[in-house]
């Protein structure tokens, strides 16, 4: 299992491309465990065409292995360099998809400056507005979609040809194997192509802020999430935006 910081390649190729992948971010018993987390959701059959019903959210609270996430060893000390020690969660949902489920298209970039998804560096490093978490709980292979992006358009000056989409030979597929992690800016121009593998892909994503903003609307913590039941770290992460408590790395 990878954990720690950046390594000063990974911070490389995260300001290059906009993403990282760390391979393995996850042992075989977490996977195992987030899968039977998912199961038990008891989540309605996927439609195609219809985005919304292969996302699902307010599951936190509802499995162990779900609040285990939300400050793992692989990401921790990655999301404090990038939001700043008063990282907060901002939000967080998971996807199930199933053989012929159409993605999502491309959307973010950074050649729009929004207050809630920017990217910048400067002297003192990096920083990022909103960042988002992926959690592979089940594996892919090239041909099979799921998450793709144009790789660097987080740092693009220009708005993008009216013909980049999905299928455009600038957007990468990012195959993620079981256990995998992959880390991006939502500055990052990214989407979903459609899913092919024959396999349900089931991935997870947890989505952080600087403790001074936020994208979400909501605040709250999830309906069923035993607060108590949580680390005081993990509890910091559920700060309101402008509450600066500094999260302890570790």
């Amino acid at each position: 299992m990878t954990t720690g910081p950046f390594t000063p390649a990974e911070r490389y190729w995260f300001d290059l491309h906009g993403f990282v992948v760390r391979r393995g971010a996850l042992t075989i018993d977490e996977v195992a465990a987030l899968n039977d987390g998912v199961s038990r959701l008891s989540l309605p059959p996927t439609r195609p065409t219809d985005i919304g019903s292969q996302r699902f959210a307010g599951h936190l609270g509802a499995h162990p292995s779900f609040a285990a996430l939300l400050d793992h060893p692989a990401v921790i000390e990655i999301l404090v360099e990038l939001c700043g020690p008063t990282v907060r969660l901002d939000h967080a949902y998971g996807i199930v998809m199933n053989d012929g489920d159409q993605g999502l298209g491309l959307h973010g970039g950074g050649h729009l400056w929004d207050p809630a998804q920017y990217y910048t560096v400067d002297r003192t490093g990096i920083h990022t507005g909103l960042v988002a978490v992926q959690w592979a709980i089940s594996g892919s292979r090239p041909g099979d979609g799921g998450f793709a992006c144009v790789p660097g358009s987080h740092k693009a000056a220009f708005a993008p040809p009216p013909d980049l989409g999905l299928q455009h030979p600038s957007v990468v597929e990012v195959p993620l194997g079981v256990g995998d992690m992959v880390i991006f800016t939502e500055a990052l121009m990214h989407g979903t192509l459609p899913w092919r593998g024959t396999n349900q892909r089931r991935t997870l994503l947890y989505k952080y802020s600087p403790g001074s903003s936020s994208w979400s609307a909501d605040h709250e913590p999830p309906a069923g999430m035993a607060m108590d039941s949580l680390s005081p770290r993990q509890r910091l992460l559920f700060q309101r935006p402008a509450v600066h408590g500094h999260l302890p790395v570790r």
